[in-house]
């Protein structure tokens, strides 16, 4: 059973403008906490910015909520497993309103799917529930 599926194509080159005017208040804004506290371990680079942003944009239109609802960025964390393979970890705001709209007895799966191109970045979110 599928809640929704988001998807969003963003040009890196427009995140890059973006982030070079503002900076870290463009970081704070689209950043979770506790990706703000890794960036220094990683290159923030705009391509990765731009996964970052494409992919939460993604979710919330999987989830039928788009930033509305009290869901912002920051309440949706980027991470990669160690084979690479992407997924995402939700503030408890963000998972309440997720399982309220899980049918009982199921439970939440939430894949990703990242790509990029030359300029582009398009992120796939697809929420679907598992029979527990």
């Amino acid at each position: 059973m599928i809640l929704g599926t988001g998807i969003d194509l963003l040009k890196i080159s427009r995140v890059k403008k973006v982030h070079d005017k503002y900076g870290e208040l463009f970081e704070k804004k689209i950043l979770s906490e506790d990706e703000i506290k890794k960036k220094t371990k990683i290159s923030l680079t705009a391509n990765k910015l731009a996964k970052f942003f494409a992919t939460k944009e993604a979710f919330v239109k999987a989830l039928g909520s788009g930033f509305t609802k009290n869901i912002s960025f920051k309440d949706i964390s980027l991470k990669n497993k160690l084979n690479g393979k992407p997924y995402i970890i939700l503030s408890d705001r963000v998972q309440k309103y997720l399982y309220k709209k899980t049918p009982r007895g199921y439970k939440p799966i939430i894949n990703i799917s990242i790509s990029d191109e030359k300029d582009y970045v398009v992120s796939n979110v697809i929420i679907s529930f598992l029979k527990k």
